[in-house]
């Protein structure tokens, strides 16, 4: 009901608006953030794609939404990247907010007793024209909703998204983001077609390229590489597993001797303070019976024993899982190995192999070393991690 009275609801005003002092339930235009608004739609009236868009705003410093709430609105801080991406213009051009237009009860719960947020279908929102001042005229409006307009149906002809092959395994080397997929299509001299795909970082795609670099490499070359390096660990092991386990444990060894001696020394010490402890806390309640200490002596020793205790028993957990681990460590090895021997003869690379054997990839940018093109490609395995 008061959605239908044209009560702003929603917890934040949408960027380039703020909550009216008067009335926290009306929206009234931000100048600063509104100009932003402004820039963008005239952007995009020009023929700009989003993720030009969001590249412009990054290479000026502009904060996004969220960020920008949190500066003048907020405490300062946000959990949200600094930069805009691909995703919050189109978001931002497609909202009829700018227009004036106020649309709200758009979701909902499922019911009383399910709490679970769902869309609701459009037949149940409920707008309202005019409902405060528009940021964007009517003429400006329509000309930007024909482009984008224009730009979904490109994109709707296009072939549905479907997994590739190594779809959520890639990881950019420099950023940190995963990979994403691209199919395409080259048509040759000789009229025949070629499809193929690549995959690139998704952070320089979405914020128009103005983070990161492509870090782009073809499926075809990647899956060659992974083939290869499968069938060449499948082999060693085949050949000499007692080597190849030795080798592996020294890997995972030699990177925390030190610290493993010392955890050993440590979870001997914390052992024996505990018995200590107990000892000491049964001496504590004969001392109490017989008389020897008084009641409020022995209620703060037995609470300060009680303290440590706690404390040293915690410590003694996490020593102690951090050993369980390094054993398991060990045995994953020889999981590993048992598996990749199964693969020397591998012949085709498919999404069930992938998913048996790898953890991530890490794709490096592609560079020019002594006129030789070079890219760095780690494969992190299940169980042993980099080999």
């Amino acid at each position: 009901m008061r959605a239908r009275t044209r009560t702003y609801l929603a917890a934040y005003a949408p960027y380039g608006y703020r909550k009216s002092e008067e009335d926290r339930h009306r929206l009234v235009i931000d100048r600063e953030s509104a100009a932003v608004v402004r820039q963008i739609f005239q952007m995009r009236q020009s023929g700009i794609a989003y993720g030009k868009i969001a590249a412009a705003l990054n290479e000026k410093g502009i904060l996004p939404p969220r960020w920008y709430w949190a500066v003048h609105y907020g405490n300062g801080s946000c959990k949200y990247s600094r930069l805009w991406a691909y995703a919050t213009v189109r978001s931002l051009l497609n909202d009829d907010v700018y227009a004036g237009t106020l649309t709200q009860n758009c979701t909902g719960s499922r019911s009383y007793k399910d709490k679970t947020m769902i869309r609701k279908p459009e037949s149940e929102w409920i707008s309202h024209e005019g409902a405060h001042e528009a940021i964007i005229g009517p003429e400006l409006w329509e000309a930007v909703q024909k482009i984008n307009l224009a730009a979904k149906q490109i994109s709707a002809n296009n072939a549905p998204p479907q997994a590739s092959l190594f779809t959520g395994k890639l990881v950019c080397a420099d950023c940190g983001h995963p990979l994403v997929a691209a199919r395409e299509t080259q048509r040759r001299k000789n009229g025949t077609v070629k499809h193929y795909t690549s995959y690139f970082c998704s952070r320089f795609a979405t914020t128009g390229h103005s983070i990161c670099s492509w870090h782009r490499i073809f499926e075809i070359s990647l899956k060659n590489l992974v083939l290869s390096e499968i069938r060449a660990h499948g082999k060693a092991v085949a050949a000499d597993e007692a080597a190849v386990l030795d080798k592996l444990k020294q890997h995972i060894q030699s990177a925390s001797a030190a610290q493993q001696e010392d955890c050993r020394q440590e979870i001997s010490r914390l052992r024996r303070r505990l018995e200590e402890l107990e000892q000491i806390t049964a001496k504590l309640y004969e001392d109490k019976v017989s008389g020897a200490i008084s009641g409020d002596s022995f209620s703060v020793l037995i609470q300060k024993n009680e303290q440590e205790r706690i404390q040293k028993s915690e410590r003694l957990d996490s020593l102690l899982a951090r050993e369980r681990k390094a054993q398991q460590d060990i045995a994953n090895i020889h999981q590993w190995a048992g598996t990749i021997r199964q693969y020397l003869d591998l012949q085709e690379l498919n999404r069930e192999t992938i998913e048996e054997l790898i953890d991530r990839i890490e794709v490096g940018e592609r560079t020019i070393i002594d006129g030789q093109r070079h890219q760095d490609i780690k494969i992190y395995y299940r169980f042993v991690g980099l080999v």
